[in-house]
């Protein structure tokens, strides 16, 4: 019981951590400086989402993310400033719906180097994206992780190679010893995730980027789950490409965005690297949000410290 109660702390806000942490602290200092000018450049309201690369989008750590936001009260313009390698695409679909509806006249996602997979349904519920000369997007379609390799396979691929199966004349050994290696009870389920996930982002694209516009909002989706590989780069020009509404970020907004993205990368994700036995955590950056992970030694005593701050507290009011 203790183990899943400590399991289900270590999934929410501690915001001590960053007393206790040196280079989390030293980020904070550096980025809310930063994030005060991108703010004053831009006229929004500027709400942070940064992701780890050992984090991923999940239910906890939209929760995080909903804990800290649903208090911004009325806003008129909102941009967030987003880095994820992706994650569970309904829950970036839920996310990026909740800001469609509380971002006022404006979203604009702002990339200074990742926005990947599920990161890319988040950007797409925006109406402009702007991105770092250096900055990546990425494609949406749905991917099976190959339990023997550990790969993550585009579910794309797999249908494209069932195809290719039914068409030629292989030999039987060789069709067994394909189908072998396929979950195939989950076959089924392969073209129903893609479709799912056209079917998100097209939602997105049509409450915002497109509004009144469902056929390019479609089109444009279809062209994100289209790309021969799941890790491809989607660039500035490729996005245009693809039709979305993107721009370059110029001048200063340049030179914020990629001072934050660097003091991101120095304090906290260089720093992950060199964590041994991590354990999720999320703490409060101005009106948004990190999520990265600490060591287990840390948020162990970080957690108990809070738990019984919380009973001296209740015992306070009972006396």
């Amino acid at each position: 019981m203790v183990f899943v109660f400590l399991v289900f702390c270590f999934s929410v806000l501690v915001d001590g951590v960053v007393n206790v942490v040196h280079a989390f602290r030293v980020f904070v200092g550096e980025a809310s400086g930063l994030l005060d000018r991108l703010g004053g450049l831009t006229s929004l309201a500027i709400v942070p989402m940064l992701f780890t690369p050992r984090r991923y989008i999940d239910y906890s750590s939209i929760d995080s993310i909903y804990a800290v936001i649903k208090g911004l009260g009325g806003v008129n313009g909102l941009g967030v400033v987003l880095n994820s390698l992706g994650g569970d695409a309904d829950e970036a679909y839920l996310l990026g719906r909740y800001l469609q509806g509380i971002a006022g006249s404006k979203l604009v996602t702002f990339v200074p180097r990742f926005a990947k997979s599920a990161a890319m349904m988040i950007a797409c519920a925006s109406d402009e994206i702007v991105m770092m000369p250096i900055a990546e997007l990425g494609p949406i379609d749905p991917v099976l992780r190959e339990p023997r390799t550990g790969r993550y396979i585009p579910l794309q691929s797999i249908l494209e190679l069932l195809t290719m199966l039914s068409s030629r004349e292989l030999p039987k050994n060789l069709v067994a010893e394909i189908l072998n290696r396929l979950p195939i009870i989950e076959l089924g389920d392969f073209k129903r995730a893609v479709e799912h996930n056209v079917e998100l982002c097209t939602k997105l694209l049509r409450n915002r980027m497109f509004r009144g516009e469902p056929e390019r909002a479609e089109r444009a989706a279809r062209a994100l789950v289209g790309f021969k590989q799941h890790s491809a780069a989607i660039t500035l020009k490729d996005a245009e490409e693809v039709g979305l509404v993107v721009s370059e970020a110029r001048g200063e907004l340049s030179d914020i965005l990629w001072g934050f993205y660097n003091a991101f990368v120095r304090n906290v994700v260089e720093v992950e690297e060199l964590t041994p036995d991590p354990e999720n955590v999320e703490f409060r950056l101005g009106k948004g949000v990190v999520i990265a992970t600490v060591s287990g030694t840390i948020l162990h005593d970080l957690v108990l410290r809070k738990g019984g701050e919380e009973e001296q507290g209740i015992g306070g009011g009972d006396a």
